[in-house]
């Protein structure tokens, strides 16, 4: 039963994983043909909204990632009683944020699923935080 529980938590992150991957790649390029098409954004304003639109992007990917563990717990009565998606996705995001407010809460045998999914909160958010700095110091980058 803990081989399942971690198999499940693993799987989980190498989705996270992937999807964050793919929407780092997208941003990426984005900014670069954005970049060598037109040249550095002129003026604060201009490359304030691509910092912003490259800030949702990034968010949108983490709203994802939070659905996908939310379907996980929402299919599976023996992990939590999530009676909605809305529900299950409040949890999920709660946890994925480490924010961990406690109103709902897995069933005993599968809390740890519940603290592999914050360190993974913790990891992505870590890992957008570093993109979004790396996205200004593109945009504000002087050739």
């Amino acid at each position: 039963m803990l081989f399942e529980k971690i198999g499940i938590a693993l799987l989980m992150m190498f989705l996270s994983t992937i999807i964050h991957a793919l929407f780092m790649i997208g941003g990426n390029h984005t900014l670069e043909w954005r970049l060598i098409r037109y040249g550095p954004a002129k003026g604060h304003f201009g490359r304030a909204v691509w910092i912003w639109l490259l800030t949702l992007w990034m968010f949108l990917a983490i709203v994802i990632e939070a659905w996908l563990w939310a379907l996980v717990y929402l299919n599976n009565a023996a992990i939590t009683e999530t009676p909605d998606l809305h529900t299950a996705f409040y949890f999920s995001m709660v946890t994925f944020t480490t924010l961990g407010y406690g109103d709902i809460v897995l069933t005993e045998q599968w809390r740890t699923l519940a603290s592999i999914q914050a360190a993974n909160g913790v990891i992505i958010f870590g890992w957008t935080t570093a993109l979004i700095f790396y996205f200004i110091q593109r945009i504000y980058k002087k050739d």
